[in-house]
């Protein structure tokens, strides 16, 4: 079966994880995806899984998670004949996915307006930092620092007093651009309705504003300033992390308290604590929260986390094993649901999935991602050049690559 977006035509001028990730999810459903990066080393994501602090492994595995089914073009946009090439392949294209600041664009002459001009039914999708405008819009920005610092959500996963949590890589820039991509479905469906293309465009810091849009709306309405609690002195002995016998840690979640607790006490052994009047009521709970978790803490300790697995479960009582991520490879449940897949001509390599399914439209099998300039020859012959002409503007430094 034919992929959903199979004959869409996606011209990718960007770099380092969230606009390319939108790529990937619209490459995963069937679009060709040309990746056009700049002679020398090409994009500096190619190289990210050399480096540390990342785990360095013999696998480059940003550039195999983010590159994968795209083509790549080795094209110098700072001489003419390069922005010709990207031109010629703009008028062809049908999405045009950049995170370029506003100013090299201008510079490069890649802004809406001149893209537009070349082909009205462009979509033409712009993710950026800090946003377009304002004092910031030239700020470089990293998901690290407008998504994860900037919006609140560093200051407010850590307990109390506690140190600053460091961001993981990617961890605001592959959820901003699933933002992307939707922005992208929405203006391929206004162009099926009025046949001309448009703009999107969505920001880290859009985004990490909105993963913490319930604490920032409460701060907008005026309330209490929120102080992340400690496990120990939480007011929420329900809603709170525990750890094991075997040295591991779970995360206790009873958002319908009222009717859970009682049931709760039953299936771990303390029926006890839903006579005690510190904790009959939920309003006692709450006063009581810093002793009720010495209790439950000191419980938990005297089992494994395995048998308090199959307690929870026994007794639908919800929870979550708070996993490594190496532990995840090995995830049952994530392997029943296609949360990895096998890459195609690579055997034994697994992929993380992008995380939308549409049922009747499969993804296509993952392709390994290219070499530098792998497709240049035959991504130009497709335009019209011919061998000649390809050959001299190889030679003129304006594609490189293999």
């Amino acid at each position: 079966m034919a992929g959903l977006l199979e004959g869409l035509r996606v011209v990718e001028v960007a770099t380092f994880v969230f606009a390319p990730a939108a790529g990937t999810v619209l490459s995963d459903f069937g679009a060709e995806v040309i990746h056009v990066e700049p002679p020398g080393i090409g994009d500096p994501l190619r190289y990210l899984g050399t480096l540390r602090p990342l785990p360095v492994c013999e696998e480059n595995y940003p550039w195999l998670l983010d590159g994968r089914n795209k083509k790549s073009v080795v094209v110098d946009l700072k001489q003419a004949d390069g922005h010709e090439v990207l031109m010629d392949l703009i008028r062809e294209a049908d999405i045009f996915i950049t995170n370029y600041h506003p100013s090299v664009l201008e510079q490069l002459d890649l802004t809406y307006e001149t893209l537009a001009a070349q082909n009205p039914r462009l979509i033409y999708a712009h993710g950026t930092g800090y946003g377009e405008i304002g004092n910031e819009a030239e700020k470089p920005g990293y998901d690290a620092t407008a998504w994860w610092a900037r919006s609140g959500l560093m200051d407010a996963v850590r307990p109390s007093g506690g140190e600053l949590a460091m961001s993981t890589a990617g961890m605001g820039d592959h959820p901003s651009s699933i933002s992307l991509v939707a922005g992208i479905s929405l203006a391929l469906y206004a162009r099926e309705r009025t046949g001309k293309g448009t703009k999107v465009s969505t920001s880290l810091i859009a985004n990490g504003v909105w993963s913490n849009s319930i604490l920032i709306q409460a701060a907008l309405c005026g309330g209490v300033p929120y102080v992340p609690p400690t496990q120990a002195g939480t007011s929420n002995a329900m809603l709170n992390h525990y750890r094991t016998a075997d040295d591991r840690s779970f995360f206790l979640v009873l958002v319908k308290e009222a009717t859970e607790f009682e049931q709760f006490c039953t299936a771990i052994g303390q029926s006890d604590l839903c006579s005690d009047p510190r904790f009959e009521k939920i309003e006692e709970r709450r006063a009581n929260a810093p002793a009720l978790v010495a209790i439950l803490s000191d419980w938990f300790a005297r089992r494994p986390i395995a048998e308090w697995q199959q307690i929870f479960d026994a007794h639908a009582i919800t929870y979550g094993v708070i996993a490594t991520s190496e532990e995840a490879v090995t995830d049952a449940q994530m392997a029943s649901t296609d949360v990895f897949m096998d890459m195609e001509g690579r055997p034994g390599t697994r992929v993380v999935n992008s995380p939308i399914a549409l049922s009747d439209f499969p993804k296509r099998a993952p392709q390994p991602p290219p070499e530098l300039g792998e497709h240049n020859d035959a991504v130009l012959s497709e335009l019209g050049y011919d061998e000649v002409r390809i050959a001299a503007l190889r030679d003129a430094g304006v594609i490189g690559g293999v």
